[in-house]
């Protein structure tokens, strides 16, 4: 069982979004409001400043309803990529929303978040005419 100390100490590094090799471009924090059922894709861009090339281990979001896509084959030595998180809100009740994602590398840890406020849009029906439906968007935002 890891010290009480230890705990903090690795809490606190999850905080520090620019400590190890990869620097985060810009903000940390995309916030982005949306209409219930709209997908929000969120592409953070990320710095390599290390000499060697940088691995993500894994990236854990905070519920299902977060997907991600991350380099694979790994972000070279001095160069730029992104990791694109995508926030399906079809299932999120309306009203403010968090998202937290935790990016663990070569044993160091980041936050990329994506927040907002999720409207419910009602469908237009009328008599004798053909309803009007919302029709669901791919919304995409960078963190610069």
């Amino acid at each position: 069982m890891a010290s009480i100390g230890l705990k903090a100490q690795l809490i606190g590094e999850i905080h520090n979004e620019n400590r190890g090799a990869l620097k985060i471009i810009g903000n940390n924090k995309i916030k982005q409001d949306c209409n219930l059922g709209d997908i929000i894709e969120a592409v953070f861009y990320i710095q390599n400043t290390s000499p060697d090339t940088v691995f993500i281990a894994q990236i854990a979001p905070d519920c299902q309803c977060t997907q991600y896509e991350f380099p694979s084959k790994g972000i070279a030595p001095n160069s730029t990529d992104s990791i694109t998180l995508f926030f399906m809100s079809e299932h999120t009740p309306p009203g403010p929303y968090f998202k937290r994602n935790i990016v663990d590398y070569d044993d160091t840890s980041f936050e990329l978040n994506i927040e907002g406020n999720i409207t419910k849009v009602k469908n237009i029906i009328r008599a004798g005419q053909k309803p009007i439906l919302y029709q669901k968007k791919q919304i995409r935002i960078t963190n610069n």
